[in-house]
């Protein structure tokens, strides 16, 4: 798939719908993400996995709905970019935790960069409709 040939709102579907399934992920098969993330299982991260999956999920659906309803895209894709800096900061600054976890914090950084260039991208796009309207 080649991103180059995409509209932005397509992107940013394609990002929710991504959200989604890690959301998914993370709720039905917290033992997998967990040893994928962190190099192992137990209950307490199986837990905490499966909490940040329906936050996942939530924001997922929320962007999905707001971008294809064109109402509040520019909000809900700012509040998943909020998380997944957040989530950079944790997985990139946690001691003792696994490359792979520090691997994962950098993608959740680039992805919460890329979604607020898209948030911003979209507010601007609704104000100039705005004002020509």
């Amino acid at each position: 798939m080649d991103l180059a040939n995409f509209e932005p709102r397509q992107i940013a579907i394609i990002v929710s719908r991504g959200r989604c399934v890690i959301g998914l992920l993370c709720m039905f098969l917290p033992s997998l993400v967990a040893r994928i993330v962190f190099g192992r299982s137990d209950p307490v991260i199986r837990a905490i996995t499966r909490v940040l999956g329906i936050r996942d999920l939530a924001l997922g659906v929320g962007a999905l709905t707001a971008l294809k309803e064109r109402e509040q895209d520019p909000e809900w894709l700012s509040m998943g970019a909020a998380c997944d800096g957040f989530d950079a900061i944790v997985f990139c600054a946690s001691p003792g935790l696994p490359l792979r976890a520090r691997l994962i914090g950098l993608g959740a950084g680039a992805n919460a960069a890329y979604l607020m260039k898209l948030s911003r991208d979209f507010a601007a796009e609704r104000d100039a409709a705005a004002a020509g309207g």
